[in-house]
């Protein structure tokens, strides 16, 4: 609070002793005192923004003083005014009041409470002239700043609208301000707005206030378009200021860097699918050639050891079709391609069995079929990678794979086994050990059909994968064939 040393006071008052007594309370908290008698004398001036308190006698010789409190705040707007006065009727004093006087006193006064008015007046003034001074600041911050500001009270009516939230929404401050801030918004949003305001008075609690989200907002022609808000709530000042960022180009470069994603991933897709076509067309076929080749050689060496040889070679080569078989298989699984996830899954399980001595135990819902082959060949995969992981760090000869339908048309697949477990701290370490695509990974590839991914494992409590993804994603609606 400012020192009262010096500041200047005009007292109008027309009785000596209540005059003298009043200019002894002053003097000693060392106020520099004007005095004046009359109306006539106290309107005898041009000083009147130099005052800081005006105290001033309800009847006075030249007239009552009701009818001069709007121009005495008009002249003297810096000035508290404070009345005194030897009548007590109610209506005067509610009429002073009405007029934003800071306090009423009746004659004789106490001076103990006359001080602590003074004090209390004093320290009210200091304050608004410091909030004064930040609305300024703040004021001429907003009025330059790059991003759109936008302040609005506790009703949700916008207070302030700066130049750059007039560029960004196409409205002008005078035509928006005093306008519910709904209108910036879209529906729901825009019917639910003013009970976000209310809720969030009532409970202080705010999924909006002190945080960043990313709405939609609605420029004067209708256009709606993608924004991130940063919302404040400053109550001393009685308002919400909101900082507002048009994020269209941001969302424009992230949606070309997802479709290039995608795009990538179904290029390796077909990558996989030619690799296996050429396995099957032509290394297959070759192999088969030659094992051909070896039985005729069988059936016409008469020598026993070159017989033996042959046999062998026969093996080896038997053995090097069944794996490219096999790798043909796992590359592009045709069974997928054909007949969905489901009669998939049951291939992977049989195969899983054969090659890992890993008895996979199927739930599926066939319902939970997606009709989406980028759906089906990203699921499938993820599958496919944890359960190897199994293979390698679980411990264990069983797991488990179920696969069904929730609500709102999603797909839930949950990849589970009872071994050894992971360190929470190292699952994706672990999982990129184990499998070579890691957690991130995992979650890359399910992003790419908008689903999700999460693992839970303690150590010697097994672990559980679950993952969620829509059922008919408009996401994972590109084809995955060549041109």
């Amino acid at each position: 609070m400012r020192d009262a040393q010096g500041l200047p006071v005009l007292l109008v008052e027309a009785d000596p002793e209540s005059r003298a007594q009043i200019i002894q309370i002053l003097s000693s908290d060392n106020y520099r005192i004007d005095t004046a008698e009359t109306i006539a004398q106290m309107m005898d001036r041009d000083n009147w923004s130099d005052y800081f308190l005006i105290i001033l006698e309800h009847e006075l010789p030249d007239g009552r003083t009701d009818d001069l409190l709007p121009k005495l705040q008009q002249l003297a707007p810096n000035a508290e005014l404070l009345v005194i006065t030897s009548q007590s009727r109610i209506e005067n004093m509610v009429i002073a009041f009405r007029n934003g006087i800071a306090d009423y006193f009746m004659k004789p006064i106490d001076p103990d409470l006359f001080r602590s008015s003074l004090k209390r007046i004093l320290h009210n003034q200091t304050v608004s002239n410091e909030l004064l001074q930040i609305q300024a600041q703040l004021k001429a911050v907003v009025e330059s700043a790059i991003e759109a500001v936008i302040t609005i009270n506790r009703s949700g009516f916008i207070k302030s609208f700066n130049p750059a939230a007039e560029k960004m929404f196409g409205y002008s401050a005078s035509e928006i301000i005093n306008q519910n801030v709904s209108l910036l918004t879209r529906s729901p949003t825009r019917e639910q707005h003013d009970q976000y305001i209310s809720d969030y008075l009532e409970t202080g609690v705010s999924d909006v206030v002190g945080a960043r989200r990313e709405l939609k907002g609605c420029r004067r022609d209708g256009t709606i378009f993608p924004i991130e808000l940063s919302v404040t709530d400053l109550p001393q000042f009685g308002i919400f200021a909101g900082i507002i960022a048009d994020i269209s180009e941001r969302k424009q470069s992230e949606q070309k860097q997802k479709e290039l994603t995608r795009a990538i991933a179904i290029a390796g897709q077909q990558e996989r699918r030619q690799l296996a076509n050429l396995l099957h067309d032509h290394l297959q076929q070759l192999l088969v050639g030659v094992r051909i080749h070896l039985e005729i050689a069988k059936k016409d060496t008469p020598v026993e050891a070159i017989k033996q040889t042959l046999e062998r070679a026969d093996e080896l080569l038997n053995q090097g079709i069944e794996l490219t078989r096999s790798l043909t298989a796992e590359l592009n699984p045709v069974v997928l391609h054909e007949e969905g996830l489901a009669t998939a899954l049951e291939w992977l399980s049989h195969n899983m069995k054969e090659r890992y001595n890993l008895t996979v135990t199927l739930d599926l819902d066939r319902r939970a079929n997606s009709p989406n082959e980028l759906t089906n060949i990203v699921l499938y995969e993820c599958i496919r990678e944890l359960l190897f992981n199994v293979v390698k760090h679980s411990q264990t000869t069983q797991a488990q794979v179920r696969m069904g339908l929730l609500s709102e048309q999603k797909i839930e697949i949950v990849v589970s086994d009872e071994g050894i477990g992971f360190d929470p701290q190292q699952l994706d370490q672990q999982i990129s050990d184990a499998s070579g695509i890691g957690l991130s990974n995992i979650e890359f590839r399910l992003s790419l059909i908008q689903g999700k991914f999460w693992l839970e494992s303690s150590s010697g409590q097994g672990t559980i994968a679950r993952m969620i993804a829509p059922l008919d994603s408009e996401e994972a609606k590109i084809s995955t064939d060549g041109p």
